[in-house]
């Protein structure tokens, strides 16, 4: 016998209804300002609306990334019998990040230097390539040659477009970093990130305007998250330094990231690859293209100005596969 719900039911009902299309169409709303104009319908709010609004769908994502009861940030060592020990992790107590202010703009030609601090064990690698769009261009020339070169090795692409490390909600690098890390054993880990994080964060219920010393400080405090899980995990990290961009608050953007990421791998005694050098130094006017000894102009960057042309791309690769063969080098 067919049943009809009842008046009361239907006024429990419906409210219920319209908060899940509240919430389905809050989040779908922030992923596409964010990944057609890089902007944070979060961030823009006051922190009390904006908490309001999106904590059901914050409480959502949880569930459905956390499987309803799997922590979601792990420090230790999986359980798993078939992981080989290590060495213990190095004893290295990193200083934590100092930013009451924000670091002054190098001196032109300038930039900050690759740091390579580790060495690559002997034997088949298991590599982890993350980031944004700037690694989906790198990712699928990096696998292509370094398994024509090394046919035992184990690469993943985990890049992901429109994500960074300022909004966490949607794609929380540091977490999905570190579960990589525990599932599958790794020993290096590459990351290319950045464009999209220049915006204003909150955390701690707070928000930080980009790029106040408060962004800066928790901004290297998720890079440090990363850095330490895999320090202590024995993972080799390379963060790839971002090249000059075009768009100003983009530019600005990477002026500071860079140089988080070059501080914090030196604190962690981690790695960073310089592509100033290569692309074009953050301390001089962008270039859309370069000359070659012979005089030919390169065209190196895309009509965006962030993102990379074939021959930047082919650049950037050969620099990153020159770095892993010299840290393999006894």
């Amino acid at each position: 016998m067919r049943r009809h719900l009842s008046a009361r039911q239907l006024s429990w009902l419906l409210p219920g209804i319209a908060l899940l299309v509240c919430v389905s169409w809050l989040t779908s709303l922030e992923k596409y300002l964010g990944a057609r104009y890089h902007f944070s319908l979060e961030a823009a709010l006051p922190s009390a609306v904006a908490e309001a609004l999106f904590a059901p769908s914050r409480w959502l994502d949880d569930r459905i990334r956390s499987g309803g009861s799997r922590p979601l940030f792990r420090l230790n060592w999986p359980s798993s019998s078939d992981v080989q020990e290590v060495q213990a992790p190095p004893k290295r107590t990193p200083e934590p990040p100092q930013l009451k202010d924000l670091p002054p703009p190098l001196p032109p030609g300038e930039f900050l230097a690759t740091l390579a601090q580790q060495k690559l064990a002997p034997g088949p690698q298991r590599i982890l390539m993350a980031g944004d769009s700037m690694m989906q261009g790198i990712a699928p020339l990096f696998m292509r040659d370094i398994m024509r070169l090394h046919p035992d090795w184990q690469v993943q692409d985990l890049s992901r477009q429109s994500t960074g490390l300022t909004v966490r909600r949607h794609f929380d690098w540091p977490v999905r970093m570190v579960d990589e890390m525990d599932a599958q054993n790794l020993t290096l880990l590459v990351i290319f990130l950045g464009p999209n994080d220049p915006w204003d964060m909150l955390a701690d219920g707070r928000r930080h305007v980009f790029p106040s010393p408060g962004w800066a400080l928790n901004y290297a405090l998720r890079v440090d998250e990363v850095l330490s899980a895999a320090v202590q995990r024995q993972v080799r990290v390379i963060w790839v330094g971002l090249p000059v961009m075009k768009e100003g608050r983009v530019r600005d953007g990477a002026v500071l990231q860079n140089h988080i990421f070059h501080e914090r791998a030196a604190q962690w005694g981690t790695d960073y690859l310089a592509t100033e050098p290569l692309i074009g130094t953050l301390s001089t006017p962008y270039q859309k293209f370069k000359l070659k000894e012979d005089g030919q102009r390169v065209n190196l960057r895309a009509d965006d100005g962030i993102h990379m042309a074939p021959s930047g791309l082919r650049m950037i690769n050969q620099a990153l596969l020159d770095h892993i063969a010299k840290a393999l080098q006894p």
